[in-house]
């Protein structure tokens, strides 16, 4: 009995780390979940009555979407402003619903207003998109309450019971959170490197789709990183001198994840050249494999950040390695030896920052981040007309006084879903809020058809409340990882909810789609025509500070004259740089034609600028090897020169009378660097070359978006 009774422990443990502890958005989900069936069930059995059950679950709901403190003394005190703010807001709705007049006025002073002071930081962002959410919520329920405190105690006891749970919880491991943002960083590194794998071999063709990806997923990756940065400053300033040796470990583990970032992010060569000019095939396929193996160590090591357990280095991963060098050693003497012999250390130095990462990350010093505080905007800058929050703050109020004056003449029942709709599909761009209304309303079209399939299947109020209860739990898994997914599992939850508080889940479903599709439009015909940020106007200004970044990025390296955090901030600010030329790009392509100005030049610059920063890159990967020789030095200072040159001309500042000059002298490039690399001495001759290469492409692209 007692073996038995061991074994179904074992078995649930298991299942709980493979599950919930390795999974962030199942453990967040399962979180939720809870919350609103320990209040929903109990109000059904005890009060009989689903509008306080539902009433209490959107409570839990928008606290949980506007949950953002990863410290649980911070988690307490955006409870608190969050709790007093939800009140507030729906007891406001409640008190001037039914006068279109003063509520019109409402909507124009609390959308601007928390819109505005959501800008402030992370904290009050995530507080006041709960308090929009509670807006809205609180209009849906405004005709069915006789009193006017209803909502707003339900929607705050809802909301405190899921913070009581959520602070309890964050207690119990208070650094928990770090460990999520850290460990989805170095997921996201095992992908891009698990996808770079596949260009060895390639050939020309087989290169742009996995590049495109790799961008996108190196868009991912540099976000992450952003995010985990802000978390550990978050952390910082909420933290005692107590857990300081704590929190510094986090931030060394931090570094490291961008350490091997570069190391990903190098290129050494055009790989379709590597797999022309290798005769051995094997070779090139063992860096492949090589690559899958580090990336399959990465996840390993981001599970064991996860749940505690220590990190098993695989064996696979050194066999694979010793094999690769085995058949490198037979390619001595080839011309493309020495760019192999860099790459395979550079795949070492990954595998090394595995394999003995507890020595690495101790020599790294992180006191002077001790200090480091989140960085909040000031309420005048957020306030100019110019500044993005602001014109996000009178697109939001605008959408939403068209919605609520539709809802009037019209006389649309529960027409909130209008504005719930138009909040949730307002992106900062064009673009990102075009994609997002298709998301939304396809989403929503799939949810009906299978919330309506479903409720039939389950008809009695225990079906319906399984029903709410799985849907919410899909919806807060999937929300950060595929919007359309999730607004398919928001819409059955939508429905479940409806058909517990007045069977009528089905019935509105059809007018659920029309005000889905009426709060869409608005918010992209707002977004479309008031303050449209096209991307080509930032195109130039983006370009500049790509170009910039990586210009600094390099001679951090070469001049060697920068501390390292100044390095790390240099290289941090390159990567940045180049994620958002690359996601206007992207964004240029969903905008209206006659705005798609200088697409292609935009497209090639993108794809330099990337190249540049990925040669720049495996240039900074071996900065430590060798000291680099005046031959070398020399060459350095000439690319510089003509990256400032373009950097000088996107300002507008350049002599253009030397533009010929100088692409007449960077065209003898080619056959300098040759010659520098016949000499073993200059051992990163191969590296620069690539460098000069792409810097002289920059200077010739360059003129045209000029």
């Amino acid at each position: 009995m007692k073996n038995w009774l061991n074994e179904i422990n074992t078995r649930v443990t298991d299942v709980w780390i493979n599950v919930f502890w390795k999974n962030p958005n199942h453990l967040w989900a399962l979180k939720v979940t809870v919350s609103i069936a320990a209040l929903l069930i109990p109000a059904e059995l005890i009060f009989n009555d689903s509008f306080i059950s539902t009433t209490l679950a959107l409570g839990v709901v928008a606290m949980a979407l506007g949950e953002t403190d990863v410290h649980p003394r911070g988690r307490v005190k955006s409870a608190l402003i969050s709790l007093i703010l939800f009140f507030i807001i729906s007891a406001l709705v409640e008190l001037f619903f039914d006068s279109p007049v003063y509520f019109s006025l409402l909507i124009l002073i609390a959308a601007f207003t928390l819109t505005i002071v959501g800008g402030l930081n992370s904290r009050m962002q995530g507080v006041t998109f709960g308090a929009l959410l509670i807006f809205v919520y609180t209009m849906l329920g405004a005709d069915e309450t006789e009193k006017w405190f209803y909502q707003p105690v339900l929607y705050t006891i809802g909301a405190f019971a899921y913070s009581l749970i959520s602070i309890l919880l964050l207690r119990q491991r208070p650094y928990r959170l770090l460990k999520e943002q850290l460990a989805r960083g170095f997921h996201y590194l095992a992908e891009y490197i698990d996808l770079k794998a596949n260009l060895f071999p390639s050939d020309p063709q087989s290169q742009t789709p996995i590049r495109n990806q790799l961008a996108q997923k190196n868009i991912d990756l540099a976000q992450q990183i952003e995010s985990c940065k802000n978390h550990l400053y978050s952390y910082s300033q909420e933290s005692g001198e107590g857990c300081r040796s704590v929190v510094n470990r986090y931030y060394q583990k931090w570094f490291l994840l961008q350490e091997m970032q570069e190391r990903a992010i190098s290129s050494h060569e055009q790989y379709d050249l590597l797999s022309r000019e290798v005769e051995n095939p094997e070779l090139i396929e063992g860096y492949g494999q090589l690559m899958r193996e580090i990336a399959r160590a990465i996840h390993i090591y981001a599970d064991s950040l996860l749940t505690d357990q220590v990190y098993k280095h695989p064996i696979s991963l050194q066999w694979t390695l010793n094999s690769v060098q085995k058949l490198l050693e037979e390619e001595k003497g080839e011309p493309h030896y020495l760019t192999l012999s860099l790459l395979i250390r550079n795949l070492m130095g990954l595998e090394r920052n595995l394999r003995e990462e507890e020595t690495i990350i101790a020599q790294i010093d992180v006191t002077v981040f001790n200090s480091r505080k989140p960085e909040n905007s000031k309420l005048s800058t957020l306030l100019k007309p110019e500044h993005p929050r602001f014109k996000s703050a009178v697109r939001l109020t605008l959408s939403w006084l068209l919605g609520f004056w539709i809802i009037q003449l019209m006389h649309i029942d529960k027409g909130a879903w209008i504005l719930l709709t138009s909040l949730i599909v307002f992106q900062q761009t064009y673009s990102a809020t075009r994609m997002r209304l298709f998301h939304r309303v396809f989403g929503t079209l799939m949810g009906v058809i299978l919330g309506v399939t479903l409720s039939q299947l389950l008809p009695t109020l225990a079906g319906q409340i399984l029903l709410l209860l799985i849907s919410i739990y899909l919806f807060f898994y999937w929300v950060k990882k595929n919007y359309v997914v999730a607004a398919v599992f928001i819409t059955v939850y939508v429905l479940a909810s409806f058909n517990l508080h007045d069977n009528q889940g089905v019935a509105v479903m059809l007018p659920r789609i029309v005000d889905t599709l009426i709060g869409g439009m608005l918010a992209y015909l707002v977004v479309r025509f008031v303050w449209p940020d096209w991307q080509y106007k930032q195109l130039p200004k983006l370009m500049f500070n790509a170009v910039n970044k990586n210009k600094r990025y390099f001679e951090s390296i070469y001049k060697g004259s920068v501390s390292e955090e100044d390095y790390l901030h240099n290289r941090r600010t390159a990567y940045n740089a180049d994620n958002s030329l690359a996601a206007a790009w992207k964004g240029m392509r969903l905008e209206p034609r006659r705005t798609q100005m200088f697409q292609e030049s935009a497209f090639n610059l993108t794809n330099l600028n990337h190249a540049l920063l990925s040669y720049i890159s495996a240039f900074g990967v071996h900065k430590h090897a060798e000291e680099l020789t005046a031959e070398e030095l020399k060459f350095c200072e000439a690319v510089s020169y003509v990256l400032q040159f373009v950097v000088d001309m996107m300002k507008g500042v350049a002599d253009v009378s030397q533009l010929k000059t100088l692409i007449i002298s960077t065209a003898m490039w080619e056959e300098e660097l040759e010659k520098l690399q016949m000499n073993e001495d200059n051992k990163r001759a191969a590296l620069i070359y690539n460098i000069a290469h792409v810097s002289r492409q920059l200077l010739i692209e360059s003129q045209e978006i000029v």
